[in-house]
């Protein structure tokens, strides 16, 4: 992209980028019949500045999509209202419902959703088409956003000519070419394969702070909301379970259940009493804080686990200056990978999943083994809300500790 390009690009948006603020509030969706409903949403609050780019992060079915749909109207909400640039576009209370075409909204559906009988030329003109805008059909807009989205060599090809990637430009370019004040992505990249999503996703990024457009994000993977977002969403079950700047909801995520889906898969118990701490069924000194008393769940990613040879002489769990190791592990399996390999131990009921170094002597299914944890990389959260614990552990001689904020 030319940097007069660019320079256009930019005085061109500005007044529309003045205008995407994005504002929900209280906002509820369900299906089904009265009595029989499923609550898709729940009473949804959300924000989106001018420029950013949220990102909406979660499994199928916790409301991600069907949040986007009702921004843009093609779902209508039982409950809730919706600004769009400083208008209401949705108040269920007063009977508002603003139609998906006269809201100043572009979508980038995940199945490209391109006419099959237009050229690539009309269907990214069709927005523009359905709009009125002849003048910015005139002045070239079409070539223009072709050339943001390298696909101006291919304006007149049939979509079923294309590549999945060059497809998904295509319907990039379309719901660019209106200016929208808003645009929606919904998993635009799941269909593409591992090395060209990573490409597009790279493209995106360069896209988003060249122009400064205002967009919302769906994506199930969390290295893509990472690497895209300026801000992360992560939804529960129709709620917005935790919002912040990407790194700080990865690094301290407020949950238990954020937690788990942004990998840290492994659970370890932990029961702290005035008699002492107890982590996974064995006795540990020194590792939390003094008053600290209730039943927890530790979380740790894989890569913040330690594997070495067993030394269990019946002593239980113990924790030097940044560590925690538990004996009397077992190796059940070794998933072999090029760098690191997954290794599966057991203690007891409790089954950890580690990254080792490949080709590690010291790790063999069958060996006995203890398993440890950085301290300063594990999270506390408690048992009866799933909530964050900041400064559980003891800080004594330890320079690198888990205080629930980013590290």
């Amino acid at each position: 992209m030319t940097d007069a390009l660019v320079e256009a690009m930019r005085e061109n948006d500005t007044q529309t980028s003045q205008r995407a603020l994005v504002s929900v509030a209280g906002l509820t969706k369900s299906f089904g019949r009265r009595g029989n409903e499923v609550h898709v949403l729940r009473d949804v609050d959300l924000e989106v500045a001018d420029g950013e780019l949220l990102v909406l992060l979660g499994p199928s079915g916790c409301g991600k999509t069907t949040l986007l749909r009702c921004l843009v109207g093609l779902e209508r909400p039982n409950a809730g209202r919706i600004e769009l640039g400083g208008a209401c576009v949705v108040d269920a209370a007063r009977g508002v419902f603003v139609q998906p075409n006269r809201r100043d909204v572009g979508m980038v559906f995940q199945n490209y959703a391109l006419w099959p009988h237009m050229k690539v030329r009309k269907n990214v003109a069709y927005p523009l088409r359905s709009r009125g805008h002849t003048a910015a059909l005139d002045d070239g807009r079409v070539e223009e956003v072709l050339d943001i989205v390298q696909c101006r060599h291919l304006a007149d090809r049939y979509p079923p000519e294309l590549s999945g990637g060059q497809q998904q430009r295509v319907s990039l370019a379309r719901a660019l070419a209106p200016r929208p004040a808003l645009l929606l992505l919904d998993e635009p990249l799941s269909n593409l394969d591992a090395l060209l999503r990573v490409e597009l996703r790279a493209q995106l990024r360069l896209l988003h702070r060249e122009l400064g457009f205002t967009a919302v994000h769906v994506t199930h993977d969390q290295e893509e909301a990472i690497a895209l977002g300026t801000r992360v969403a992560v939804m529960n079950a129709g709620r917005v379970e935790q919002i912040g700047e990407p790194l700080d909801v990865y690094r301290a995520p407020a949950s238990e259940y954020v937690a788990d889906f942004l990998g840290a898969r492994n659970r370890i118990e932990l029961r702290a009493e005035a008699s002492g701490a107890v982590l996974a069924g064995q006795p540990i000194a020194g590792l939390v804080r003094d008053g600290l008393r209730g039943s927890f769940a530790v979380r740790l990613r894989d890569e913040h686990l330690s594997v070495r040879p067993g030394t269990d002489d019946g002593s239980g769990a113990h924790a030097d200056a940044t560590t925690a190791w538990l004996r009397g592990g077992r190796v059940v399996e070794l998933l072999p990978g090029v760098e690191t390999s997954e290794c599966v131990a057991e203690i007891g009921d409790l089954r950890l999943f580690a990254r080792v170094s490949t080709g590690s002597a010291d790790v063999r299914p069958g060996e006995a083994v203890d398993v440890g944890f950085t301290i300063g990389k594990a999270r506390c959260y408690a048992k009866d809300d799933g909530r964050l614990v900041p400064g559980w552990a003891d800080r004594r001689g330890r320079a690198d500790l888990a205080l629930g904020v980013p590290s």
